[in-house]
């Protein structure tokens, strides 16, 4: 049994990559958060939706539960930017997770900001301590030995192999 867990959220398939990639290099387990309702894969429908979302209070409930976090020391947590911060099926997961005792290395995806996401996920994220985030652009998911590199280099400088 391994000792690191890796969370996500994946709308468009790119943070199932980041995710898939962090689990050849480190051994790590994988639990997929999954909203009960998919949101459109055009980026700026799922946005109205999300916005929608927040300015009601009210996040997409989800269809997977949450994993037991006290098997593991390390989580790595990662999902894309919505509108500068956590994606609402992130938010609804760490509504209700607990990161005790767990080191969280989060990575985020993101079309062109993420300027409040690490600031937003401190605040959001419950007894865990987070470490330094990993921002993936666009650029860098769409050019597979660029990526591969900048994960391999984020996994071993954080001695996480």
């Amino acid at each position: 049994m391994t000792d690191k867990l890796i969370i996500y959220y994946s709308s468009t398939g790119y943070n199932q990559r980041v995710a898939n990639l962090i689990a050849q290099k480190t051994g790590a387990d994988i639990f997929e958060v999954q909203p009960v309702k998919e949101y459109d894969k055009n980026m700026w429908a799922a946005w109205d939706v999300a916005k929608k979302e927040r300015e009601d209070n009210n996040l997409p409930a989800l269809k997977t539960g949450y994993p037991d976090m006290s098997k593991y020391k390390q989580v790595f947590l990662g999902g894309p930017s919505w509108g500068f911060t956590v994606s609402n099926p992130l938010q609804s997961f760490l509504k209700m997770a607990n990161f005790a005792g767990n080191d969280v290395y989060p990575w985020v995806t993101y079309y062109d900001h993420d300027e409040q996401y690490l600031a937003d996920l401190k605040r959001q994220l419950h007894n865990g301590q987070v470490h330094d985030l990993l921002e993936l652009t666009m650029g860098t998911l769409n050019n597979q030995n660029q990526l591969e590199q900048t994960i391999d280099h984020w996994v071993k400088s954080k001695m996480l192999v």
